[in-house]
């Protein structure tokens, strides 16, 4: 407070001038054109599209007359793609669809986006019946390959802009702010239409982002240069198989759980998810770095142990008296928009508080952040007892306090941390299959943790529907042991997996990364739009080879400890 007033400047000037800096280093390093298809994504696609879709789950399916825990095996379904992006990372990196290895990809998968949400938009609701579920669940999984191959191309490019100019921070602040304006302004829409006209309109408000993200990526707002030969992609595909097999692996796992979740039962479901999770950490220890493999199996196993138990919590919010007589019954403006704007809010405080964490280690922040998630579970249970209406406290005031806002922060907080060690763990030349690979086991994890959620709630005879019959009798039980007593049982894991690194410290993870794979560039391009055609061409990638995804273990043992 003192430098500001000393230099004479009204505290909105300096705040104006902090942000102007804030962009002018953003455009410095991506270039203008990288900075406006970053911010499309994550502020119309990630922010505004995924809001609108995921929000338009829960009403298009209790239109079905489709139970809580049905509902919730089908948004496993639905969001699968998020699993998957390792393989597409893979692909990305060794079978181009044409001269260019992101650009086909994103195109391809816009089209299956836009296939699937015009089919959504104009389906018949009214006929649509409790059979229809799995083709529903697979149509809102085609709009989920688009949402989900557009933010890992642009999460492997910003991964290697960030290693490479040193913005970790002031990227991650941009991509979740944009993602919160976007989430805001989508509360906006979903408060406007989802009462008086349902779903559909909000799942066809999405095809204008659609479609203008299809043109920006043909126009090539992405940077990256065209793949040079034949013979260097198959040098890629040949010089790190196991990896291109873990991807692999991921992909199929990820499609056996969803078939899992559509076709089998209670104990076949679980059976295939403790299953398959076994068979792809124990592979990932074999194919990656230790130090890489401990840190994902950390990040994984904190992503099942949140066991996800959403579907019956929404049906107990918005059920309607024939399901449950003493409950909140709010509607869907209220449930999905209200609370989702307040919740945008919590988060963007969450990611500002974030920046203040940037000197503790890692360690430190997945435990105050586990903990902040165990805290606001209580909320759920204060007003499932209806104990708020015991301390004269209404069920939207403590819900908006509570499940939307203290949640929300606390999620954010989770998982901005996660983010950013997978960042850091990125070996140079490979951003896009690694970063992809431990991000898709993070996805894995939730996907797994909603398995096991459902689990968890019929085994406690946890029922649900829009209409009734209902008992949420045991529900309270299953938040205890799901959203408390699991998460925290995970905490020692914390000083055996994760770094003794600190989030700033860049250095630490420069010795931990190792060499680049996949004989690549030691650098990819930093932004097309400036290479200009008088630039001499990069050398062919056949000429260069590093060592592949060395195990430098005991050098990055020594860095951490003298961290």
């Amino acid at each position: 407070m003192g430098d500001i007033a000393d230099s004479g400047k009204p505290v909105s000037e300096t705040f104006l001038g902090d942000g102007l800096r804030f962009f002018q280093k953003l455009r410095q390093v991506f270039g203008q054109r990288f900075l406006f298809f970053l911010g499309l994504n994550y502020f119309g696609l990630k922010g505004i599209a995924l809001a609108l879709i995921t929000s338009a789950m829960l009403p298009y399916f209790q239109s079905m007359q489709v139970s809580g825990t049905v509902f919730q095996l089908a948004q496993v379904v639905a969001m699968i793609p998020w699993s998957m992006k390792g393989w597409i990372g893979v692909l990305s990196d060794v079978a181009p669809l044409g001269r260019y290895h992101k650009r086909g990809y994103m195109l391809l998968s816009a089209f299956v986006g836009i296939v699937g949400l015009v089919l959504l938009g104009l389906m018949p609701l009214s006929a649509t019946g409790p059979s229809s579920v799995w083709p529903v669940a697979c149509m809102f999984c085609c709009a989920n390959i688009f949402l989900s191959t557009f933010d890992l191309l642009c999460e492997g490019k910003y991964s290697e802009l960030m290693r490479e100019e040193s913005a970790g921070s002031e990227v991650l602040s941009f991509v979740w702010g944009s993602l919160q304006l976007g989430s805001l302004l989508a509360a906006v829409l979903i408060g406007t239409f989802i009462d008086g006209h349902g779903p559909q309109p909000m799942l066809i408000a999405c095809l204008p982002l659609a479609a203008l993200a299809a043109w920006r990526t043909a126009a090539g707002d992405l940077p990256e240069q065209p793949h040079r030969s034949r013979a260097s992609l198959w040098l890629k595909a040949t010089s790190e198989p196991e990896l291109f097999l873990l991807a692999t692996a991921m992909a199929a796992g990820s499609l056996m759980l969803a078939l899992s979740a559509g076709l089998l039962g209670r104990f076949g479901r679980s059976a295939v998810a403790l299953g398959v999770s076994g068979c792809l950490v124990l592979y990932s220890f074999r194919t990656l770095p230790r130090t890489l493999a401990r840190a994902n199996l950390y990040l994984f196993i904190i992503s099942v142990s949140y066991l996800d138990v959403s579907g019956p919590l929404a049906y107990f919010y918005t059920g309607k008296p024939s399901c449950i007589l003493d409950a909140p019954h709010f509607s869907y403006s209220y449930y999905l928009a209200v609370s989702n704007a307040v919740g945008s809010g919590g988060a963007a405080v969450g990611a500002v508080v974030f920046q203040y964490l940037q000197d503790w280690t890692f360690r430190s922040a997945f435990c105050i952040t586990t903990m902040l998630q165990v805290v606001a579970s209580f909320f759920d249970l204060l007003i499932i007892s209806r104990g708020n209406i015991a301390l004269g406290l209404s069920d939207s005031a403590v819900y908006l306090f509570g499940d939307a806002a203290c949640q929300s922060m606390a999620k954010q907080m989770a998982i901005m941390p996660m983010s950013l060690l997978t960042a850091r763990l990125c070996p140079r030349g490979a951003e896009a299959t690694v970063f992809a690979i431990l991000a898709g086991f993070q996805n894995f994890g939730f996907a797994v943790g909603s398995v096991l959620g459902v689990e968890l709630s019929e085994a406690f005879e946890v029922q649900a529907s829009m209409d009734g019959p209902c008992d949420f009798e045991w529900l309270p039980v299953v938040i205890v042991i799901g959203h408390m007593i699991a998460p925290m049982a995970c905490l020692p894991l914390t000083w055996c997996l994760v770094p003794d690194a600190r989030m700033d410290d860049e250095a630490a993870f420069e010795l931990m990364s190792p060499p680049p794979s996949f004989c690549s560039p030691a650098a990819s391009p930093t932004a097309s739009p400036r290479v200009s055609p008088e630039d001499p061409p990069p050398p062919d990638e056949g000429d260069t080879e590093y060592c592949l995804m060395e195990d430098n273990e005991g050098t990055m043992a020594r860095q951490f400890s003298a961290t």
